[in-house]
């Protein structure tokens, strides 16, 4: 053994020779480095960068792609960040994203491999080094400050940096007059709404969600803010919620996230509150509180019919005796006054479809089917319901005269019906009431005005619905007068956003087929408010009940927490621009959280709804 070569010394030697053939080699590799340029040092392009781009695999799709990072730089980034893709070698530029992640994933190995498992659960105190990855959407390619289409993807290895939280609002269009809250990870980026672009607001909004998600603290923000900024809101409060909110909240909670953000602590200005005549208010003791009476001659004989639910047999005699009121009418020179050119005008243009007959009240209504029933028993009419026929002897001989010439349908228990539903109305006390006003809709649309309509105290789906039809009638015919005054001066009316709490029970599917004039009546707002600067805003917790028709008049979009995948599933149909991952987390969305996608924004946005320090009376 003592003479085996590899033995003793001879170790040492071959340790020194391995040695220097290492340094030998390295040498050679150097030296071919030199030769073949030296050091290579990363393109300027990179330098910032925190990430890159991957490879596309089988499961890519359009529009989004994989980037990569590492652990050291997870921290950085938040969902919904946006970032810049600067594609190389290629000199294009692409703005996304964050839709899904970041990630963690350990390096070299997966995940859910049985490896990582079971280290994890015998708890291992050594794991693998890990590193970022997250899906990005794509919003388009970057030319000259603008974005454009990108009808190409990234390349493979391009660098990726984080745009600042000033150039991401100016890159999403994050644009308006006052903020309703914050992006969710971003405290500095709020999320305003403009009250002052026809393309947005008067496009129409929904604010959906379950009951507890947060939609009456975004509609007292929404209101608030719009007001503020000089337009007037209507707000139709089925529940008395917001009679309330020109008071401070008592909501400890509330009051401490509005300081936190350095929001003022404080109610809602110029709020008024309107309660039909005869009903007990939610608030009576709101500084500004008026009753209201309804103007029967401001109902289209067709909305009246549909709320009423009459048969076709009753629509027939309900039709007759609103034209022998309207004969009535002109013989007694109350409309149109007789050589009155305006007013003979007038009547030659009504629609019926559009409102009632002028000067027709319901008293008067009734007198003209009691004396039908009284011509067809030929009998006499006893009792006058409207002070007109009861005081007027000549009304009363010229009604029987014209009733006389009309060729009337012969059974009268079909008249008898009409009278019992038109009384049945009548009974309710809130029809051409001399001991209240009527809706002073001009002074409603005054700027910066909020009418909060209480509608709390009317349980009869009829009523309610008498009252909307009017207030949206009324609504409607005063903003075309002041827009077509606004026009021949050139300039713009004061902006007018009716909110329209719980729709569902007003715009239901079985609503809308029971009743498919007021509908149209809400339809033709929706088209003519764009131009005339109308919007409206529907606000529920059950949009499953919202039907197809109403969903196709809205273009922006407030949603808040929605658990019914059904529901879920048919908004994804409605509204395409929000990404899969935001429809994933509706269900897991937070009181105050919500998804926000307006018409002029690049792209929906997670919101945080600012907190509001107005009170409502429902309110724990």
């Amino acid at each position: 053994m003592a003479d085996d070569p590899r033995s003793n010394g001879s170790d040492n030697v071959t340790a020194v020779d391995r040695s220097t053939r290492s340094r030998e080699a390295v040498k050679v590799l150097l030296e071919d480095s030199e030769r073949a340029g030296g050091t290579k040092s990363l393109p300027p392009i990179y330098e910032g960068s925190f990430g890159r781009t991957l490879y596309d695999s089988p499961g890519s799709s359009d529009g989004t792609v994989t980037v990569v990072m590492p652990g050291e730089k997870i921290l950085d980034v938040t969902s919904q960040a946006l970032l810049r893709i600067e594609s190389h070698p290629d000199g294009r530029r692409y703005v996304g994203t964050v839709s899904a992640g970041p990630f963690y994933d350990p390096d070299g190995i997966s995940a859910d491999s049985t490896a990582m498992v079971i280290s994890a659960v015998n708890g291992a105190i050594g794991m693998p080094g890990h590193h970022g990855r997250m899906q990005v959407q794509l919003l388009g390619e970057e030319k000259g400050g603008r974005i454009g289409p990108a009808n190409r993807r990234p390349i493979p290895n391009s660098p990726v940096f984080l745009v600042d939280d000033a150039e991401m609002a100016s890159i999403l269009g994050l644009e308006g007059d006052f903020a309703i809250g914050r992006v969710m990870g971003h405290e500095t980026v709020e999320v305003p709404i403009p009250v002052h672009k026809k393309s947005v607001l008067y496009r129409h909004t929904g604010v959906l969600g379950t009951t507890g998600g947060g939609k009456s603290t975004t509609i007292t923000n929404y209101a608030a803010g719009i007001a503020a900024e000089g337009a007037a809101v209507i707000l139709l409060d089925t529940e008395g919620e917001y009679t309330t909110m020109h008071e401070v909240t008592t909501d400890a909670d509330m009051l401490a996230l509005a300081r936190a953000q350095g929001l003022a602590i404080q109610g809602v200005r110029d709020t008024h509150v309107l309660t039909l005549v005869g009903r007990e208010p939610s608030n009576p003791a709101h500084p500004s509180h008026a009753e209201f009476t309804l103007d029967f001659s401001v109902l289209s004989p067709w909305t009246a019919i549909e709320i009423l639910g009459m048969n076709d047999a009753q629509q027939g005699r309900f039709l007759a005796a609103y034209d022998i009121g309207r004969r009535l009418l002109a013989d007694l020179s109350i409309f149109p006054i007789k050589k009155d050119v305006q007013s003979e005008q007038k009547a030659l243009d009504w629609d019926e479809m559009e409102c009632g007959y002028p000067h027709l009240t319901l008293a008067m209504l009734i007198d003209v089917v009691s004396v039908c029933i009284a011509t067809l028993k030929k009998g006499d009419t006893t009792f006058w319901a409207s002070d007109l026929l009861r005081k007027d002897h000549r009304a009363q001989t010229k009604l029987k005269e014209i009733v006389e010439q009309t060729d009337l349908e012969k059974v009268p228990s079909s008249w008898m019906k009409v009278s019992s539903l038109l009384w049945r109305m009548h009974r309710l006390k809130i029809f051409d009431r001399s001991d209240a006003k009527q809706l002073d809709v001009s002074a409603m649309l005054k700027p910066g005005r909020i009418n909060i309509i209480d509608l709390s105290d009317l349980d009869s789906p009829v009523l309610r619905n008498l009252a909307i039809a009017q207030v949206l009638r009324q609504l409607q015919t005063e903003q075309e007068r002041a827009y077509e005054a606004a026009s021949a001066k050139e300039q713009i009316p004061t902006p007018v956003n009716l909110i329209i709490e719980e729709a569902h029970e007003f715009l239901s599917t079985a609503r809308i087929r029971q009743m498919p004039t007021l509908y149209e009546q809400v339809a033709r707002i929706a088209k003519r408010g764009r131009k005339r600067w109308l919007g409206l805003t529907f606000v529920t917790q059950l949009p499953q009940n919202l039907p197809d028709e109403v969903l196709a008049l809205i273009n922006n979009w407030i949603l808040h927490k929605i658990q019914d995948e059904s529901v879920v599933g048919r908004l994804r149909r409605t509204i395409p621009a929000i990404d899969q991952s935001m429809w994933r987390s509706l269900a897991s969305l937070q009181p105050g959280q919500s998804v926000v996608s307006l018409a002029h924004m690049r792209r929906p946005i997670m919101t945080q709804i600012h907190p509001s320090t107005a009170k409502l009376r429902l309110e724990s």
